[in-house]
């Protein structure tokens, strides 16, 4: 009887609980070791990213989708509390961060706002003077959190202006939270000019 009970519970272990395949990886677990990311390689070559449980490998939140070369840097950046985290997605020439807020049932995105441009004056009058063909780099990277529970982002842009020239900039942007997690510029440092 009990080795009855063993070969059904091993059964039900393995064919009810979701497993990892050996091409999937977990990692930037949260501060209390409950929640993690898990990048699950697919068939066409992407890259499937979620946010899971790390106890039942539940899936909490469906991240994104990425291609294969950028999922590596692809990353979450945990406050210290383990109750809001931001999740960078690298794509190509650059990435974008969104917020998420921890609450009773799982977790809900705090839209980041638009973080405006980071040209210096000098290159604005250029792009002025010469116009932009394209733009080649938009890259808004977390940083820190800080004790306020302000979200620090490392923000670089960069162009081609019609002539050919590439230019770029970056600038340290604090974004603050309300009560109800809308969130807001509370502050730009550091604009300068990017070398390409």
């Amino acid at each position: 009887m009990k080795t009855l009970l063993l070969l059904a519970s091993l059964f039900f272990a393995t064919c009810f609980c979701p497993s990892l395949r050996a091409d999937d990886q977990i990692k930037d677990a949260s501060p209390d070791g409950k929640f993690g990311m898990l990048l699950t390689a697919e068939e066409e070559g992407g890259v499937k990213i979620q946010l899971i449980e790390l106890s039942s490998r539940k899936v909490v939140l469906d991240l994104a989708e990425s291609g294969a070369p950028h999922a590596k840097d692809c990353k979450l950046l945990w406050a210290p509390d383990s109750q809001r985290v931001a999740f960078y997605e690298a794509v190509h020439r650059g990435g974008e961060t969104t917020v998420y807020f921890r609450n009773d049932s799982g977790f809900t995105e705090s839209p980041v706002p638009e973080l405006g441009g980071c040209a210096t004056a000098a290159q604005k009058k250029e792009l002025k003077a010469k116009g932009v063909l394209k733009f080649i780099e938009y890259n808004a990277v977390p940083k820190e959190w800080l004790k306020s529970g302000a979200l620090v982002l490392v923000d670089d842009q960069g162009w081609e202006t019609m002539d050919g020239e590439l230019r770029g900039c970056t600038q340290t942007v604090t974004i603050a939270f309300d009560a109800k997690h809308k969130a807001s510029v509370q502050r730009v440092t550091g604009k300068k000019p990017k070398e390409y």
